[in-house]
């Protein structure tokens, strides 16, 4: 029998539940709700899929598991990579409780690419690709999904042709009708594989996670925000309901779960972050160069690109030449002049750039540690981080004149580890997360408002917690608690699963939660085990997976 259950409903945010439930609908989540014990889930600090699905599972924040975006800095050069689960296995849920001896069992949560051994079996979440049978362990069970469902397994869609980051001229309102279409059939899919495998691989520990909430959200936030810009009344009719939909379809979820696991199962649900509008760009490489901060080469320029010796032979008409060469002849590099036109990151020259963007923050181009860093660290360092930190505090947003920026902190102040060296190192948030910034280097602005651009929602802080079970789960029914972090979720659970919680964990059990005299009774139990860094060798991605993820991940806007 499963002992414990988490069920990730990505991007869930009460503030569409609860309105939802006092008008009678969601009755299994109600349920849990009535019955055991829920929080407003404060997310990671920015609240977006990798760092925040990684505190959850492992109990600490970014500074010490090293996910701090769908990318991770690589000291010692400007280059970013992919992220994925060598970052931090070894410390997460997973294999915690495989060590206990416990059977694990996972499906679909984010950041377990590659799938990483553990005692039972692991099916990844994004970011993954999308082909192959490299996404589940142990061998063989990608192809004993196919069988079940006879035909290929999608572990998600491709979101490389809705074009998430950029503004078009014009709506396109018949183009939302097949991502709808395609969003619900792959979610229903995967729900059905995600039963039938409780079904004949029974666990003491699953983890799955439903997509369906947060990538609706993303698209499709316009038509039920009658504040945004992106707005119309032909959208709300056509597309009005699909974020209601994505809710109902996970409640029904929910009611499978339990009545799969059984009343006695002691079941958490839980968001990554919660979701608002999203309004507007801040278009951070246009503020930079003009604080002088950031310095661009002149543009249109001639360059020496680099090509193939094919290409070359097919550019000359003599494509015919070309096919009678071996392979390893005809992939050798040739240079070739290239008139730039548009900007991009190759244009920058490090050598006269202060700060950078990356990943929603701010980097320092530091001597030492960036190839060509002009910053000196120290006392050198923490002066123009202070002085970054003052303009963006004064920045203001030019449609209304107010202050754009809610608050901008230095990594020491939100982060704490072993990996506080690759953070971003100026967080900030801009408009309550309605704005957010674009590392555009073209941009003439410094904001652009979003009416036509494909994603119209984005990120909160404020995601969500439940938990609930039978006569022996010990929560204190109906109780709503306050001040819950991401981190606290896992220590919590594994309390309330009468599990030991290593010291090394940062979480806290959530004592508000739990029903007093149990608690009284069972206080919480620490271990001395030693934390389980992980280890990122850079090996994971093939350069064609990458690309093909990197643009999946440009449709949903996160690149």
């Amino acid at each position: 029998m499963t002992r414990l259950a988490i069920l990730g409903i990505d991007g869930a945010t009460y503030r569409i539940i609860r309105p939802m439930i006092a008008d009678g609908e969601l009755p299994h989540i109600a349920r849990m709700l009535r019955e055991g014990a829920s929080a407003d889930l404060e997310s990671t600090i920015p609240p977006i899929t990798p760092p925040a699905w990684v505190s959850m599972m492992t109990g600490v924040n970014p500074g010490r598991h090293g996910i701090y975006h769908f990318v991770h800095r690589t000291i010692g050069t400007y280059q970013l990579g992919l992220v994925d689960s060598k970052n931090f296995a070894g410390m997460d849920a997973f294999s915690l409780l495989s060590r206990r001896g416990w059977t694990t069992g996972g499906f679909a949560v984010p950041m377990t690419y590659p799938p990483f051994p553990v005692n039972g079996y692991m099916v990844s979440g994004i970011p993954m690709p999308l082909k192959g049978e490299a996404g589940a362990w142990p061998e063989g069970t990608w192809a004993e999904m196919e069988e079940f469902i006879g035909k290929d397994y999608e572990p998600d869609i491709n979101y490389a042709e809705y074009d998430g980051k950029n503004e078009p001229g014009s709506e396109d309102l018949d183009r939302y009708e097949k991502l709808r279409s395609d969003l619900f059939r792959v979610e229903r899919e995967r729900l059905d594989l995600k039963m039938e495998w409780l079904r004949r691989h029974p666990t003491d520990f699953y983890f799955c996670v439903l997509s369906i909430t947060d990538r609706c959200q993303h698209y499709f936030w316009k038509f039920q925000d009658r504040t945004h810009d992106g707005w119309s009344q032909e959208g709300e009719d056509r597309f009005g309901e699909v974020i209601k939909d994505a809710y109902r379809l996970a409640d029904e979820a929910v009611g499978r779960f339990r009545e799969l696991l059984g009343e006695e199962c002691v079941v958490s649900l839980v968001s990554d972050h919660g979701f608002g509008t999203f309004s507007a760009d801040f278009f951070i490489n246009r503020w930079l160069e003009d604080e002088g901060y950031l310095t661009i080469k002149k543009i249109p320029r001639w360059t020496l690109g680099v090509t193939t010796l094919s290409d070359t032979l097919r550019r000359a008409r003599l494509g015919f030449v070309a096919k009678i060469l071996p392979g390893p002849i005809r992939r050798l590099p040739v240079a070739r002049p290239k008139h730039k036109k548009q900007r991009d990151k190759r244009d920058i020259d490090w050598k006269k750039t202060k700060v950078f963007a990356a990943m929603y923050g701010l980097c320092m181009n530091i001597k030492g540690r960036e190839p060509n860093g002009t910053v000196e660290p120290g006392a050198e360092r923490e002066a123009l981080e202070q002085e970054v930190i003052a303009k963006l505090r004064k920045l203001r947003d030019p449609l209304d004149n107010e202050l754009a920026v809610d608050d901008a902190i230095v990594s020491k102040d939100c982060y704490t580890g072993e990996y506080l060296q690759t953070a971003p190192d100026i967080q900030f948030m801009m408009q309550g997360l309605a704005c957010l910034p674009k590392e555009d280097l073209d941009a003439k602005t410094h904001f652009g408002r979003r009416k036509y651009a494909a994603v119209s929602g984005t990120h909160r802080m404020d995601g969500i917690f439940a938990v609930a079970g039978g006569p022996s789960c010990p929560t204190q029914s109906g109780s709503v608690c306050e001040g819950m972090h991401i981190q606290d979720s896992l220590p919590t659970l594994l309390h309330m699963a009468g599990e030991e919680i290593p010291k090394w964990m940062e979480g806290k059990v959530q004592a508000e939660a739990l029903d007093s005299q149990w608690l009284s009774e069972n206080a919480p139990r620490y271990s001395d085990e030693e934390i389980q860094l992980g280890v990122a060798d850079g090996s994971t991605w093939s350069d064609e997976e990458s690309k093909r993820v990197e643009e999946s991940l440009k449709g949903l806007g996160y690149l």
